[in-house]
């Protein structure tokens, strides 16, 4: 199991290969229901009609807010990207799965568009990368 993490001003990834097979990862980050035992920030979510492009849904977070989002890229069995409005800009995750020697590699991006950093960290918190790994791991005891 390895982990990878790159981060630019307005982009953080972090992935982790595991010796799971892609349907098993696919199955858990793509099931709505699931999203709050590994995403820190979900304490509950809610999409209309599954996840398809154009759909829509809720997320209750963790600092009691309810959040819209919409389902902006859809790739099934690969990817998904989920876009939500800030008061000053847009945030978006893609999670994605792919095929390796080992098993399947996890990948969660998150990047933002007319939001500054400072109101990214106010919104999403200070160490997003930690956010992000304590994702993943949480993704790995998840599959075990």
């Amino acid at each position: 199991m390895s982990m990878v993490l790159a981060a630019q001003e307005n982009n953080y990834t972090k992935q982790i290969e595991l010796t799971n097979t892609t349907e098993d990862a696919w199955q858990l980050i793509a099931d709505v229901s699931q999203w709050k035992h590994w995403d820190s920030h979900v304490v509950d979510a809610q999409l209309e009609g599954g996840i398809l492009d154009n759909s829509k849904g809720i997320i209750v977070t963790s600092n009691s807010k309810i959040v819209d989002f919409e389902i902006v890229e859809f790739k099934q069995g690969e990817s998904y990207t989920l876009r939500h409005k800030l008061s000053s800009g847009m945030v978006y995750l893609k999670r994605s799965i792919q095929s390796s020697e080992k098993g399947t590699i996890v990948k969660l991006k998150v990047w933002f568009k007319r939001l500054s950093i400072k109101n990214f960290r106010k919104y999403m918190g200070n160490d997003y990368e930690l956010i992000l790994e304590e994702e993943l791991q949480s993704i790995v005891q998840l599959l075990k």
